[in-house]
């Protein structure tokens, strides 16, 4: 491709329903259940050409996608539609990347594997990982399906999606989820360059809100391992335990949280 050996690189990876819908077509099984999880590329193109300025090279990941990223920007490759694509390439790729810019996929895993930073798009909040200081996260839009009203971060975990890992469970409690706009999504890759670079500092603020998001945030565990010890409650998938989610090193975006103020109580 013509890219230097030292330069940068953000490893780009969207997850959408093409992949598994193969399975469907052939009844093996129905994946739909997974759609919650799913995103738009063209929300991502903003994000792709800010990283671009800053000097990044952008690979798009994926092995059957839905649709091509459009970008005339050269240094965004749209490596999922290319001759180049292979599955040793894809592992190389996410463990050296600069970071890692993911929707809730198992590629992200990779990265995760070999401690490369990732910046998370969309997380079921029961289910934050990380051990890496370098992660920054932003979840979807909670919104009542009935009223439109975008829930608070308390009130999704009193709705019984904070661990909800299929569509259904979101629809059983009137929640739809709203896909993060392309300026959220910009506005994270920009805190995550910078951070990197040395080039970020929080202020008095930023400091304040990452406190006010996590305390209420393990409020809401606390609840949620007590109710699931009670009633016995299972999902497939580990949600955290009191002395998992005390470790978590991930920031939540800085810009969300300034601009989401009411959403953090």
């Amino acid at each position: 491709l013509g890219i230097s050996q030292n330069a940068k690189f953000v490893c780009l990876n969207v997850r959408d329903s093409v992949y598994l819908d193969r399975y469907k077509e052939h009844n093996l099984r129905d994946w739909s259940y997974h759609s919650f999880r799913n995103g738009d590329i063209d929300k991502y193109i903003l994000a792709a050409e800010e990283l671009a300025k800053r000097g990044y090279y952008i690979f798009r990941m994926g092995v059957k996608v839905l649709k091509p990223l459009k970008s005339s920007d050269p240094k965004i490759i749209d490596y999922a539609n290319s001759d180049m694509r292979s599955a040793f390439m894809d592992i190389y790729l996410a463990a050296k990347c600069s970071f890692c810019l993911s929707t809730t996929s198992g590629f992200y895993g990779v990265s995760y594997i070999f401690r490369r930073p990732i910046a998370y798009i969309f997380m079921p909040l029961g289910y934050l990982e990380g051990n890496n200081e370098n992660n920054l996260i932003i979840t979807k839009h909670h919104k009542h399906k009935k009223n439109k009203r975008e829930l608070t971060l308390s009130e999704i975990f009193s709705s019984n999606v904070a661990l909800s890992l299929g569509t259904e469970e979101y629809e059983l409690n009137d929640v739809e989820l709203e896909e993060n706009s392309p300026e959220e999504i910009k506005d994270l890759v920009i805190e995550m360059d910078e951070r990197l670079n040395g080039g970020w500092k929080d202020t008095n603020e930023d400091l304040l809100l990452q406190k006010r998001f996590w305390s209420i945030f393990e409020d809401g565990m606390k609840r949620l391992n007590f109710k699931e010890s009670i009633q016995g409650v299972s999902h497939w998938g580990n949600p955290l335990g009191a002395e998992q989610y005390e470790k978590i090193k991930v920031r939540f975006g800085a810009k969300f949280l300034r601009e989401n103020q009411n959403w953090i109580r």
